[in-house]
């Protein structure tokens, strides 16, 4: 399933398409979540969740209160499953740090952290069951959303399209200056969700303009991640700090919180400088480059590949794979003038020109 509009459906048609399509998936994880993945299962719902968040801020200019519902509907469903989530990511995050210092580990050995994150992750897939009311607030909240679907108020108008994108890319660039000299971890949390929505938002649009919003989307992915991954090493951070005791003792906390603030300052630094490269244009000079693509995808139909001859059409013969003497032979087959003064590439050329064909 794209999470992607298409050129022949009008705006409307392609967000309430999309809407169904995640909402349908998210139900169908919820139904039969399975016990050896259900931290999977979950994550991905809650991934469906704030895609559904992303779409209806891209065009929440055109479905005024319906906009808040909708957002609220969507935002409590993946807040029902966080708890089940939440402590696997934070032992993933742990593991990719660890795995990225082990120079600085083996000084002293931080197992007792991992030993206490591991535990917390056990026990929060423990506690899941069949009837788990987290899942089943979480299906119904879901179940509310979907019928809410076909009463959104939308427009086709591409209007629409620039503020939405302005709106959450304003946000974004406002986030990326609020952290340059002073970066808290609520601010930088904050700036990692708009900078999440704008990247959903160029999901959505890239197959107007693959050619340049491909490479955006993965780059603002880039930058979503490591904001992401600074976040949960905070949180982790508060956590090793109210109970040293369950992570080892105050040696192996103290090791792991210097490994931790190093590498935030590290992912931190990262942040900024792409973040200086991402949200270099104005906003309203980016909302109205994405609202142009649009609309010339609209006009013109999807984007052409262009470049040089040999790479939009490649040769369907295999002459470019054959050895000198094959060529050779081939050339006195055809009884081609001045064979034995050609090299190579006048070889293949010549035989191409003379209408040659494999038998």
């Amino acid at each position: 399933m794209a999470y992607r509009l298409q050129v022949d459906e009008s705006l409307s048609d392609g967000v309430r398409r999309i809407a169904h399509e995640i909402v349908a998936e998210a139900l169908e994880l919820l139904d039969e979540p399975g016990t050896d993945d259900v931290e999977d299962a979950v994550h991905e719902v809650r991934k469906n969740c704030k895609k559904l968040r992303g779409l209806v801020r891209l065009v929440r200019p055109a479905m005024g209160e319906a906009y808040q519902e909708a957002n609220a509907t969507f935002r409590d469903a993946a807040r029902e499953l966080s708890s089940i989530r939440d402590a696997h990511a934070l032992l993933a995050t742990f593991d990719d740090l660890v795995a990225a210092h082990t120079s600085q580990v083996s000084g002293g050995a931080v197992t007792g952290v991992r030993a206490g994150l591991a535990q917390r992750a056990q026990a929060a897939s423990a506690r899941v069951t069949d009837d788990d009311k987290r899942i089943v607030r979480a299906r119904a909240l879901l179940l509310d959303g979907r019928e809410q679907i076909n009463r959104w108020p939308l427009s086709d108008d591409v209007d629409v399209i620039a503020a939405g994108v302005e709106k959450t890319y304003k946000r974004g660039r406002r986030g990326w200056r609020d952290n340059i000299f002073d970066p808290t971890d609520e601010k930088l949390h904050e700036w990692r969700k708009r900078v999440k929505y704008t990247w959903y938002h160029l999901r959505l649009l890239r197959d107007a303009a693959p050619s340049v919003l491909k490479p955006l989307v993965g780059r603002f992915h880039d930058l979503s991640d490591v904001l992401g991954d600074d976040h949960d090493l905070a949180v982790l951070t508060a956590q090793l700090h109210d109970d040293p005791a369950a992570f080892g003792g105050d040696a192996e906390v103290r090791r792991a919180l210097e490994l931790i603030t190093a590498c935030r300052a590290d992912l931190q630094q990262r942040a900024r400088s792409l973040g200086s490269r991402l949200y270099v244009e104005p906003r309203e000079a980016f909302s109205g480059r994405l609202a142009s693509y649009w609309t010339t995808w609209r006009e013109h139909g999807d984007e052409l590949v262009a470049g040089e001859i040999a790479d939009l059409t490649p040769p369907d013969d295999d002459l470019d794979e054959r050895s000198v003497r094959e060529l050779y032979a081939i050339a006195r087959q055809l009884d081609l003038d001045g064979r034995s003064s050609m090299d190579r590439d006048d070889l293949i050329a010549s035989i191409r020109a003379a209408g040659w064909t494999e038998p």
